[in-house]
């Protein structure tokens, strides 16, 4: 390339060093940019974690059904052992989880049983029940990998699961 004299188009003295100038301002913007989508992703990655703990939980909780009271044909779930059950499972599948601080999860697990044209409704979910249901609550501090400095932030999901008898 030529310039306009025809030499050869060099740099002039004033703009020597013009890139790494920019390179040296925008460098921390594309860092920061680069930690905080990875601190989101683990945020979105514990999350589904835990959503599918919860889901497992109230899973678990709402096989813990009154045997006696079924073959009499009414749906029952015994309470105390879904709740234990249901728990047990959460935490099962939390613990040693990376990101999660050690003992910051805390489970509520809701037992609704409801007699024949009944309806509640779901304390954790808000959702209107027509069936018995296992209702679950998980809470956890999370520790963003990159930006510590902001400290853990508090993550809630929750799920329900609801046993159907047969008509």
């Amino acid at each position: 390339m030529r310039g306009a004299e025809g030499e050869p188009a060099r740099l002039r003295r004033g703009e020597r060093g013009a890139a790494g100038v920019l390179v040296v301002l925008f460098l921390p913007c594309l860092l920061a940019s680069l930690g905080l989508a990875i601190d989101v992703g683990v945020l979105l990655l514990v999350r589904a974690e835990m959503r599918a703990a919860a889901d497992m939980g109230a899973l678990a909780g709402v096989q813990d059904l009154d045997f006696e009271l079924l073959a009499e044909g009414r749906v029952v779930i015994r309470g105390p052992e879904a709740v234990r059950d249901a728990e047990a499972w959460v935490r099962e599948n939390l613990t040693g989880r990376a990101f999660i601080e050690p003992g910051s999860v805390v489970v509520s697990v809701s037992v609704r049983n409801l007699d024949a044209g009944a309806r509640a409704t779901c304390p954790v979910t808000g959702r209107e029940l027509e069936h018995p249901t296992v209702c679950v609550l998980v809470r956890a501090r999370v520790r963003p990998p990159v930006f510590t400095i902001f400290g853990p932030v508090e993550v809630e999901v929750h799920a329900d699961a609801s046993v159907v008898g047969r008509p």
